[in-house]
């Protein structure tokens, strides 16, 4: 299934999968390369899939799209999201806003087509304020190593037919029931969207974590993809505590299809209990 629905008060919130991305454990920083063989059930060398998730949200008659995939640039198991959304009864010409969690590939290529055109042609794009100013700010070659210096190039690039229609926020409300609430470490402005809507709420979490057999049990483990990895192993452990204190029901891009759950606490730990 590339499509599950759920409702947050008023908001209905939609699941739409990409694709799936393999990737080996060497990516995996701060923990024993066997320990994290152990906890994915993978040994060295072995991939590892990582779905790649989108969430349409229906709010007061208007359609907004948080994260908008890979598009065509990171191979056949991706680029989905576009047809997905057709297939759900939303084409990319109904959706107005889209809301950013970050500028990695994988939430944001898909934002235009191969000849580097809008897929979305009527919608808004928006960030956080912090996001914009590390991607699409600054000169490619002030970047601090090669991974960030291309994406700072590729940015510049799926961004540039929505600048006109592109708005930056800061921590609080973007959309009516909708908040921005700045999670950084994966990225300088890596953004949750936090819904609420009749006393319920719903937090996208983008990038928190990619593999969730690994992090949740041990969010001390960063990834090769994290800008800063200690501050995002301190945002992943800190949202933890809040998520499973209050109860909070959590989407994330990278865990699993539909993505949806809570966080709980294992003993000393945590785990993730996913929807249904």
């Amino acid at each position: 299934m590339t499509v599950h629905s759920k409702k947050v008060g008023d908001i209905e919130v939609t699941a739409l999968s990409d694709g799936v991305l393999a990737t080996p454990l060497d990516v995996v920083l701060g923990i024993e390369q066997a320990e994290a063989e152990r906890l994915a059930g993978k040994r060295a060398g072995e991939p590892v899939d990582i779905a790649v998730n989108a969430f349409l949200l229906e709010l007061n008659g208007t359609c907004a799209l948080v994260d908008a995939g890979s598009g065509n640039t990171m191979g056949p198991t991706l680029g989905k999201l576009a047809d997905n959304l057709r297939a759900a009864g939303t084409p990319p010409e109904r959706i107005d806003t889209i809301l950013l969690t970050h500028l990695h590939s994988d939430h944001s290529n898909g934002l235009v087509d191969d000849d580097g055109r809008a897929i979305y042609p009527n919608a808004q794009l928006v960030m956080h304020e912090a996001e914009a100013a590390f991607w699409l700010d600054r000169v490619e070659a002030s970047g601090a190593d090669e991974r960030i210096r291309r994406n700072i190039a590729k940015a510049r690039v799926t961004t540039g037919p929505y600048r006109e229609r592109m708005r930056t926020v800061r921590d609080g409300e973007a959309l009516p029931g909708v908040s921005a609430m700045l999670l950084a470490g994966h990225t300088p402005g890596h953004t949750g969207w936090l819904i609420e809507s009749r006393n319920q709420s719903l937090l996208v979490w983008g990038d928190i974590i990619h593999l969730a057999s690994i992090q949740v049990p041990r969010p001390d483990a960063a990834l090769v993809f994290d800008v800063d990895p200690q501050a995002a192993s301190a945002t992943r452990r800190r949202l933890f505590d809040h998520a499973a204190a209050d109860k909070l029901t959590v989407a994330g891009a990278h865990l699993g299809f539909p993505g949806f759950g809570t966080i709980v606490r294992n003993g000393a730990g945590y785990a993730f209990e996913p929807d249904g």
